[in-house]
């Protein structure tokens, strides 16, 4: 059982409404996901929910390193809102059919559009308890990699 502890250390850190909006469209995510690769940068999708400590953690350090140029510069987000597990999950799972539950989910496409961290998407589902550079050194692991051959 998860103590209190646990959750305080990230209460500065926790956005608490950053999964917003409705359904999106595959179509509006293929958009994205162009756009950010025609401008030499790495789409990110993160599906999440505003009742979700982790995915409240996640969408603050997020905000957080979107400040920095080396993030700014390299990645792009898209915050996908999955409710209750009511919306979107059509989309979440046409990325990954064995993500039926379990938030959040970051998934990272290279600059030809492919998703390179399919067997780690769920990395974040325990965020509260990782270190404060955890995102960062995941992003760097996936910075301008190629989906292998």
């Amino acid at each position: 059982m998860e103590t209190n502890n646990t959750l305080s250390k990230w209460q500065s850190q926790m956005i608490v409404d950053a999964f917003q909006g409705g359904l999106v469209s595959y179509e509006e995510v293929k958009t994205f996901i162009n756009d950010v690769s025609k401008e030499k940068k790495q789409a990110v999708l993160v599906f999440g929910a505003n009742w979700c400590p982790d995915c409240q953690i996640l969408a603050g350090l997020i905000k957080y390193y979107q400040k920095l140029d080396s993030i700014n510069q390299a990645f792009t987000f898209l915050l996908i809102n999955v409710e209750n597990y009511e919306i979107n999950m059509d989309l979440l799972l046409k990325l990954d059919p064995s993500a039926q539950l379990g938030i959040p989910r970051l998934f990272i496409f290279d600059i030809d559009r492919n998703i390179i961290n399919l067997d780690r998407n769920d990395f974040f589902r325990t965020v509260r308890s990782m270190n404060e550079n955890a995102l960062i050194e995941y992003l760097n692991l996936f910075k301008n990699l190629k989906q292998p051959f």
